[in-house]
């Protein structure tokens, strides 16, 4: 999309809605993160979904979140979203 002075600029888009649970960070987690340049800040569980990556956000309660990284719970019965406030 272009604006109208013809800079690009991007926008965000709705891939999908779905149910979630917000969890706390565990010490696992913080471990797995060690390797990162970045941290995270919460945990989102969804029902497992194919193509969700870390190019794309998180919008909970108005709040919008960076995913950084994205794991496969069980055999595709759920992902586990760590995710930092944009």
């Amino acid at each position: 999309m272009s604006s109208a002075t013809g800079m690009e600029t991007v926008e965000w888009v709705l891939l999908a809605s779905a149910f979630a649970a917000q969890k706390g960070l565990t010490y696992k987690d913080a471990t797995r993160m060690a390797g990162l340049d970045v941290t995270a800040e919460a945990k989102f569980v969804i029902r497992y979904r194919q193509g969700i990556d870390a190019t794309m956000q998180v919008e909970c309660e108005g709040k919008r979140y960076s995913i950084i990284s994205v794991e496969e719970q069980g055999n595709r019965e759920g992902l586990e979203l760590l995710v930092r406030a944009v």
